[in-house]
């Protein structure tokens, strides 16, 4: 009977060890969750500032143009450049406003999963 006994107990204790070890390990790595989870919700909205920043000049500069462009289409003096520099100036808009769609989603993502 003691040669299963002390067997037993032995493997008990190691496994209780190494329960505790785990759980350790477990709640380091909340722990650096949650700190990855801070830096990058810092980090989207530094950039979320600049790309706002950007998409209200991007727009200005886009209204601006297209009083300018349909100005000379009224006149019948639009150039092929103008209509050119419009049609990028249009897309050079949408592509920092996609960005900063998806930097607000990101945001936003981060907040629910640390609510969780």
């Amino acid at each position: 009977m003691r040669k299963i006994i002390l067997p037993l107990l032995a493997i008990l204790l190691l496994t209780a060890c190494g329960e505790t070890k785990t759980r350790k390990e477990i709640n380091r790595r909340k722990a650096a969750l949650v700190e990855h989870q801070q830096t990058e919700l810092k980090k989207a909205e530094t950039e979320l500032w600049k790309t706002d920043s950007l998409l209200l000049i991007a727009n200005k500069e886009l209204e601006a143009m297209t009083q300018q462009v349909e100005e000379h289409k009224k006149a019948l003096k639009a150039t092929e450049e103008e209509l050119t520099a419009l049609t990028k100036l249009r897309v050079k808009r949408d592509s920092i406003r996609t960005q900063y769609e998806a930097l607000g989603l990101k945001i936003r993502y981060i907040h629910k999963k640390q609510s969780e």
